[in-house]
């Protein structure tokens, strides 16, 4: 049994986990969110893999008012579950050429971005499943897409071979996206 099969989610080699960062970094260019990258280093432990600027993490000023401040983690959290669900369209549908998500897949998706959503603004599973159901459907065209597959490989061989790349030489790599 390989590490994919006890929990889906988990890179399975340093492979995949430059598929993934690079599937975040697509999303990134996709969601119109590229300015918040920063870095990725392929040698950072996981959760600081991919760099983000500090305007991803900093909420709103306490001046502007609760609806604001949720509105705010709401966008954010929207960010992270199509960073998060890229991470895994990357690994599954470009790199193994899956085609679509496993059940098993998805449910852990969920499993996660439901913890997500409830610690970062307090939204409930069927508010979550909204919110996802529309991102993996996003994700799945878009990593279906025969030139984001060779943006997303090329990307990923770079990070194997660079193991850190700026935000700038990133986005350069996935200019093409803005043609697509």
């Amino acid at each position: 049994m390989n590490s994919s099969d006890k929990d889906p989610l988990k890179y399975t080699d340093e492979t995949d986990k430059c598929f993934g960062l690079a599937g975040m970094a697509i999303s990134l260019v996709v969601w119109d969110a590229s300015e918040l990258l920063s870095a990725i280093n392929l040698d950072a432990p996981v959760e600081e893999a991919l760099r983000l600027t500090p305007d991803y993490y900093l909420g709103q000023s306490g001046r502007s008012g609760a609806k604001a401040a949720w509105e705010q983690d709401l966008k954010r959290f929207q960010l992270t579950a199509a960073m998060t669900m890229a991470n895994v369209c990357s690994r599954r549908l470009v790199r193994r050429s899956e085609g679509q998500l496993s059940r098993r897949t998805l449910e852990a998706l969920l499993t996660f971005l439901n913890e997500e959503g409830a610690m970062l603004c307090q939204l409930e599973p069927d508010e979550v499943q909204r919110i996802t159901s529309g991102i993996h459907q996003h994700c799945t065209r878009i990593f279906n897409h025969s030139g984001v597959c060779s943006i997303a490989s090329q990307l990923a061989s770079q990070l194997t071979e660079r193991r850190s790349m700026q935000a700038a030489e990133v986005l350069d790599l996935l200019a093409p996206l803005n043609r697509m």
